[in-house]
């Protein structure tokens, strides 16, 4: 039992991941805050668990995708002299085929792409078009007799956004949903007969059927018009022709012995039935009978052809005409087309062979026998993605240094593809940005003394550099320390006056929960006082001794090596990622924030570590403020992700982000 699964599954496979990409919110991620020597030597991600959660954890920024920021890519494939090309056959695996192959454009970063149609016989590449023939958009012929369709070009602009290592983008139709290519290309494309291959022949088989060299389509059997018309009756015109000498051939005598061929003009190439003849070996001249009225010039050099029958369209197709190409000995080597249909699914060829040839032993034992081959759905150009089997997608997102939404410090480690993240503002609603940036960020006041709860930006010096700032807390520790706050829960009843509280709980029962009047009592503000909020306390010797709500405070740091501790406070940690400054404020943006505690930094001292198990902290400050990213920690399904060593971030520096899919 076979079992395929066609090109056009993996296809729509993609096709569902670019077209999800405006309908769902997918985000190209940054993570990671490893320095380049714990990259070396620290453990890399893996498809697990927990390199998944610790990817989310450590999310610092990221950017929006959307269908303009992905490309179906193809397989990069340079013309190269020399090479015998597949051609296009609609009976073949088109993954299997060599027959796609791009050219760099003369005088630009452009690549134009074309499709081998014909390859004149297994016979080696020899040229190729390096411009793109304006007027004929469907097809060109080259000097060694190859076919090309071209298919579209892919401008310089593109392949810098999203090339990759051996692929290239398949450009988007401005302003058309869902359209790809060449517009001209499209616009011109039909379903037609491609090809029709020769599958098998006798040699010479017509070796009586030629009347002059035959080295190409245009000269093989040439007969010359000698009168144009001598006789017209009705739809019919009598043409009498003389065909060129050639050595041990003569022409047949006897009456129809040319019925049934073409006669094709030389000049416009259009194909003529031949509907009766007589023939005078004496004089070689050949008297056609044709159906049409066209006029015919006298010396106008024509060709006698074996037709080849093609089976019609539908109702409204064009169909297809062609005739047999011979060899100098009458053997047939390829078809020729007056055109090639219109409206083609399927199609039969056979070879229309002329009355005296027709009962011969050769052809009733050895018939040539042809194949057709037709276009793709839509013709060759319609649909380039199932054309040249585009299974492979890339997305490529850029991070813009100096961008309000990019950090321009420090480095990142891993990029990852997430789908459906959440994100919530400031105020509690759901957003959806186009860009974030994720780190939380302490804001630590100036003041013009040193002191252990400010930081100094002038230093002892009042032209001190901002640099200075960026890379030392006054008093130690800077970008790559830790910081922690210590975080203390207690019962409402315990509260003093003039101490900024988080709230942790509510209480339980009636009489044991803290009700907007409660709160707003003790110093809370708002119209509905809940979890998180946080108010400084007054009043607090009012609370009834029912009351079971809970609030936090920061507290001093506790030496948690201590034998005495007794593990009751919640240590919130975060690794200082950037610090800057202005003239008001110092802020620390931290990452790798999201981990083992319940409470979110709040107003208040912290410490900084050099490390994160250090026993001792260097440094204490005081924040008056904190604000966090708009993610929401571990939302999302992270699809894909990849790490490397770190890539340092500046305000100049931009990166080019690409996933490639292939499925």
């Amino acid at each position: 039992m076979a079992k395929i699964i066609t090109e056009n599954f993996k296809i729509e496979t993609t096709n569902e991941l670019f077209n999800s990409l405006d309908d769902q919110s997918y985000y190209v991620v940054a993570s990671g805050s490893k320095t380049k020597s714990e990259f070396q030597v620290g453990a890399k991600i893996q498809n697990t668990q927990t390199s998944k959660r610790d990817f989310l954890r450590k999310i610092i920024f990221g950017k929006k995708l959307s269908t303009n920021n992905a490309r179906y890519m193809f397989i990069e494939n340079p013309w190269v002299k020399g090479t015998i090309y597949d051609q296009y056959d609609d009976t073949k695996d088109i993954e299997s085929l060599n027959m796609v192959v791009s050219v760099r454009e003369q005088g630009s970063g452009n690549y134009l792409i074309f499709k081998c149609l014909d390859n004149n016989n297994n016979s080696p590449s020899q040229e190729i078009t390096g411009t793109v023939d304006q007027n004929n958009y469907q097809m060109s012929i080259t000097q060694d007799g190859y076919r090309w369709q071209f298919m579209f070009k892919v401008l310089a602009s593109e392949v810098r956004d999203f090339k990759s290592s051996g692929d290239l983008p398949l450009p988007v139709i401005s302003g058309v949903d869902n359209a790809y290519g060449d517009p001209l290309v499209r616009a011109s494309a039909k379903e037609d007969i491609s090809n029709i291959i020769i599958e098998d022949t006798v040699p010479n088989q017509f070796n009586q059927y030629l009347f002059g060299e035959a080295t190409s389509a245009n000269n093989t059997s040439d007969v010359i018009i000698i009168d144009g018309d001598s006789t017209t009756v009705g739809d019919f015109k009598n043409i009498v022709v003389t065909a060129t000498t050639k050595t041990n051939r003569t022409l047949y005598s006897s009456a129809d012995a040319y019925k049934n061929m073409y006669l094709r003009h030389g000049a416009t190439g259009k194909l003529y039935d031949v509907e009766a003849t007589t023939s005078d070996a004496n004089t070689n001249q050949i008297r056609l009978r044709v159906r049409t009225r066209d006029i015919f010039s006298t010396q106008q050099v024509c060709q006698l052809l074996i037709k080849v029958n093609i089976s019609s369209s539908t109702l409204t197709g064009t169909r297809a005409k062609a005739y047999l190409i011979l060899d100098e000995f009458g053997t047939a080597k390829s078809v020729g087309f007056e055109t090639r249909g219109s409206n083609y699914k399927f199609a039969q060829a056979e070879v229309v062979y002329p009355p005296l040839l027709k009962p011969s032993a050769s052809v009733q034992s050895n018939p040539t026998i042809l194949r057709a081959i037709v276009s793709p759905r839509g013709g060759h150009g319609k649909d380039p993605i199932s054309e040249i089997a585009m299974s492979k997608l890339s997305m490529a997102i850029g991070f813009v240094g100096g961008s309000a939404t990019t950090p321009s410090f420090n480095e990142y480690s891993i990029i990852g593809l997430l789908k459906n993240p959440t994100f919530t503002d400031s105020s509690g609603a759901s957003v959806t940005p186009t860009a974030f940036d994720n780190r939380t960020v302490l804001t630590v006041p100036n003041s013009s003394t040193p002191e252990s709860d400010h930081i100094d930006p002038s230093g002892d010096s009042a032209n001190e550099s901002l640099d200075t700032i960026h890379t030392l807390l006054r008093g130690g520790g800077g970008v790559n320390s830790y910081v922690e706050q210590y975080i203390k829960t207690i019962s409402v009843q315990n509260m003093v006056d003039g101490v900024s509280y988080t709230i942790c709980s509510l209480g339980t029962g009636v009489a044991g929960t803290m009700g907007t009047n409660d709160f707003t009592a003790i110093g809370a503000t708002g119209e509905s006082p809940s979890v998180g909020d946080v108010f400084t306390s007054t009043n607090t010797a009012s609370i009834g001794s029912e009351k079971n709500a809970t609030v936090s405070f920061v507290v001093d740091r506790v030496d948690v090596t201590n034998t005495d501790y007794d593990y009751g406070l919640d240590i919130v940690k975060g690794k200082i990622h950037e610090i800057s400054s202005d003239t008001t404020n110092t802020y620390i943006s931290l990452v790798d924030y999201y981990g083992d505690f319940q409470h979110k930094f709040q107003k208040g001292v912290f410490y900084i570590k050099e490390t994160p198990t250090a026993p001792v902290s260097i440094n204490s400050k005081i924040t008056n403020s904190i604000s966090y990213g708009q993610y929401d920690a571990y939302s999302g399904d992270l699809l894909h992700f990849i790490d490397f060593s770190p890539i340092t971030r500046e305000s100049s520096k931009n990166e080019n982000i690409k996933f490639t899919f292939d499925f």
